[in-house]
């Protein structure tokens, strides 16, 4: 390999790299399950999109139309969530306790196959109510 195409790979490397990784820095720190934890899981929000999670909120309300109203839907997925001493309305607060809903689901096998998807029944439920939404 000659001097000059070393230099200019190893350049167009690193340039592409400090892009990368400043795309990465600059994104938008507040994300919408931080925003509304009740209306979006926070694993599926990373990288499904808002249409796809919808898909599978409808697709949840076809399987249990039992639960098919705004009211019934946040019930169930506040219910069971652990407690803390200071019952705030904070939302990064909200969002941990939703998540340790969505483990203990995992760890007690209530999980719902949608869409391919196999997901726990709190965020099935979120993505319910985004639908609704």
């Amino acid at each position: 390999m000659k001097r000059r195409t070393f230099i200019y790979t190893g350049t167009g490397i690193v340039v592409a790299t400090g892009l990368g990784v400043g795309a990465f820095l600059l994104r938008n720190p507040e994300s919408k399950w931080k925003i509304q934890p009740f209306h979006y899981p926070f694993i599926l929000s990373d990288f499904l999109n808002e249409e796809f999670l919808r898909a599978i909120g409808n697709n949840y309300l076809v399987v249990r139309p039992d639960e098919n109203s705004k009211e019934k839907l946040f019930s169930e997925i506040t219910s069971g969530l652990p407690k803390t001493q200071n019952n705030t309305n904070d939302p990064d607060e909200q969002a941990i306790k939703i998540e340790k809903k969505v483990e203990m689901d995992f760890k007690s096998e209530r999980m719902v196959l949608i869409n391919g998807w196999v997901i726990s029944e709190t965020e099935a439920r979120q993505c319910a109510l985004l639908f609704l939404s």
